[in-house]
């Protein structure tokens, strides 16, 4: 199973980055084959939220306009959905209680072991090295 993070969304759906083609090219790929693809519940939150940031997009979508496109992932685009639950605590527990766990990584480690106790074993983000430590078997920068 595949999955993606919010920055690929977020750069697919900005056309004046200069990371649109790549990550435009993945969500292409991903909807020609949903059934290959999951999607956390958090990721699409985090993307409503940067669409509709000034400081993030130049053009910052309203809250109808930012809704209606986390509603066609959700709704329409044939994606499987995951969120965080209660079964996750253990391994989010033991990770956070290693001296050395970075502070700023708890959501990434929360969406990692999301997804991977959902079957994800491929992940594409713009930001591989905070999802290492993940367990994903296959992690990939489509952008660089």
């Amino acid at each position: 199973m595949k999955s993606l993070d919010t920055n690929i969304l977020l750069y697919g759906a900005n056309e004046d980055c200069k990371e649109h083609a790549a990550a435009a090219a993945i969500i292409e790929e991903a909807l020609q084959a949903p059934n290959d693809w999951i999607i956390a519940d958090q990721v699409l939150f985090e993307f409503y939220r940067a669409i509709r940031h000034p400081s993030v997009v130049s053009k910052p979508l309203s809250a109808a306009e930012a809704t209606k496109r986390i509603a066609f992932l959700r709704e329409e685009s044939g994606f499987s959905f995951c969120c965080h639950e209660l079964r996750n605590w253990p391994d989010i527990r033991l990770a956070l209680a290693r001296s050395s766990f970075p502070q700023r990584s708890t959501h990434d480690l929360v969406l990692g072991v999301t997804l991977r106790k959902n079957g994800v074993t491929t992940f594409y983000t713009r930001n591989v090295k905070d999802f290492r430590d993940t367990g994903f078997t296959k992690l990939i920068n489509p952008i660089d």
